[in-house]
């Protein structure tokens, strides 16, 4: 009996080793290819902003201001945020945000963050998005909207930034489960 539990640690340790191997070599690919602002932005119908992090409402009005699409969407803003502290913080004209902007509260996660984009591109007839949001979320992110959108052209724009390891291992992580949760899956 003594031998039978032996062996069945073994093989448990075995596998355990297996498994971090492999989610190290994935974080490392991970890591390695994250993906990078492309130099030419293709148009698009509106863009969508995911709230968060550092950047991504500048990249979002640059873009516009660009004319690379017509109409943007910013998703999970807090809902006592208005438009006029996001155009003083940003020193974007008022007149942009009152003509082009719109302020979506209700997300708090990526998926209702993909949901909520969905509904409004619905409204709106949207058939390509442009989705701005930090680089490490972008595959997560985009395997989320494209199961939200599936008839939606989706367009990554990356906003990079110098992120800690740990910080980058979570959401590595939460890729692998947000990967292996949608696999095979079709809306």
């Amino acid at each position: 009996m003594a031998a039978g539990r032996a062996k069945g640690m073994k093989y448990l340790f075995r596998g355990l080793l297996y498994l971090a191997v492999a989610w190290l070599l994935g974080f490392g690919y991970f890591y390695l290819t994250l993906p990078e602002e492309p130099a030419e932005m293709p148009g698009a119908d509106a863009i969508v902003v995911l709230t968060g992090g550092a950047g991504r409402l500048e990249a979002g009005l640059r873009l516009l201001e660009a004319k690379v699409a017509k109409r943007m969407l910013v998703s999970g803003v807090n809902p006592v945020v208005k438009s006029g502290e996001l155009s003083a913080i940003t020193g974007t004209e008022q007149a942009t945000f009152n003509c082009c902007v719109d302020l979506g509260k209700m997300a708090t996660n990526t998926k209702s963050n993909a949901e909520e984009a969905a509904d409004w591109a619905n409204v709106y007839g949207f058939t390509s998005i442009v989705l701005v949001t930090a680089d490490y979320h972008i595959p997560r992110s985009m395997i989320l909207f494209r199961k939200a959108m599936p008839g939606v052209r989706i367009i990554a724009h990356p906003v990079s930034g110098d992120w800690p390891v740990l910080f980058l291992a979570k959401e590595y992580s939460k890729y692998v489960v947000t990967l292996i949760t949608h696999a095979g899956q079709h809306k």
